[in-house]
């Protein structure tokens, strides 16, 4: 179960996540446990990497993809460099994206840092770190304030994905100005940096817990979705990608029979982040 503390300092227990079951443990990464998928890059992922690098892959298939052309490969190349300087903030759901990363370090995903703790969320983000509840990332051997290790690592691109700890205690509106008073502290320690708000995705139907079901997960991501507008910061929708034909979180993506997501979920998300690459570079419509 998920941690959050209530506006009179007692501890409020959600229902809101079971343990993420995304593979196993493989080992310690900045004081949390990793846990490491034992699936296999992505076929499309392993043919894209070995033709932008010149390669052969071993599909010599009938119907295997053609090897890119220079042209191609360039396009690929700045679409992998667009994730230099990036950091990518979350929770639980992050916190697995991260996993899923690590063991990709061959492709552009070794270009991303990341900032995720389980039950993380854009409230307990401005807890004190003294408070003995708080669930600050850890990073450099330490838990800081997301947006002083944000400095730190000098990023230039900063991916958040929060909300899924924080709907059952302070509801849609005081949700979103808490993630306004967070980006507003990023904003102060890195004034450069991009802001990229990332959709919070979907649970399984039947699993919902108050505040926290689809609909209001809708209401929540259009809301996210405008507030980004008017600030001028991007905005990426994974939730829809990954979601069945009803809107909710589709039951072949999910690890847990409740939020958390496997693999194949995450060889999505590559899907949808490189597309908004795309789009951010100019290169959709090539």
């Amino acid at each position: 179960m998920i941690r959050e503390k209530g506006t009179k300092g007692k501890a409020v227990l959600l229902w809101t996540a079971a343990l993420m079951t995304i593979g196993c443990v493989a080992g310690m990464r900045d004081g949390m446990t990793v846990y490491a998928s034992q699936r296999r890059l992505p076929e499309p992922l392993v043919e894209r990497e070995a033709q932008a690098a010149g390669t052969e892959t071993e599909s010599g298939e009938e119907g295997a993809e053609a090897p890119l052309t220079p042209e191609e490969q360039e396009r690929e190349r700045k679409i992998d460099e667009y994730f230099d300087g990036t950091v990518f903030v979350g929770d639980s759901i992050m916190l697995g994206f991260r996993n899923y990363a690590m063991k990709r370090q061959d492709t552009f995903l070794s270009r991303m840092q990341f900032l995720a703790a389980g039950s993380y969320s854009a409230n307990n983000a401005l807890w004190d770190l003294g408070n003995a509840e708080s669930v600050h990332p850890v990073y450099q051997g330490q838990p800081r304030y997301v947006w002083d290790s944000i400095a730190m690592t000098g990023s230039k691109k900063v991916f958040i994905m929060l909300g899924m700890n924080d709907l059952n205690v302070t509801g849609l509106e005081g949700t979103l100005e808490k993630y306004r008073e967070l980006i507003g502290k990023i904003k102060e320690s890195s004034p450069d940096a991009e802001i990229h708000i990332m959709s919070m995705t979907y649970i399984l139907k039947g699993k919902e817990v108050g505040k926290l079901e689809n609909d209001t997960i809708r209401e929540y991501n259009k809301l996210l979705g405008e507030m980004a507008e008017e600030n001028g910061w991007g905005f990426v929708n994974v939730a829809d990608a990954i979601a069945d034909e009803n809107g909710d979180l589709a039951a072949e993506y999910c690890s847990d029979e409740f939020a958390h997501q496997n693999p194949a979920a995450y060889d999505i998300w590559v899907s949808v982040l490189r597309d908004y690459a795309k789009e951010q570079l100019g290169l959709a419509a090539e």
